[in-house]
């Protein structure tokens, strides 16, 4: 994979945690606001994306 559909895989990823873990504190009554909830997504994305960068390296070696 490239680097492009890697850091693809990344935000779709990251969006669609966001959005469980979010909605799942909301459920259970905890208020989100929009700023951490920006900040978790972006920390998420990419610790992932740079996670998926070091495995698919290690793939190809």
């Amino acid at each position: 994979m490239n680097v492009g559909e890697l850091f693809r895989r990344a935000c779709v990823s990251g969006f669609v945690c966001s959005i469980f873990y979010h909605g799942l504190m909301l459920l259970m009554g905890t208020k989100v606001q929009l700023r951490s909830a920006v900040v978790f997504t972006v920390v998420f994305v990419l610790l992932y994306f740079v996670w998926l960068l070091v495995v698919s390296y290690k793939g190809r070696r």
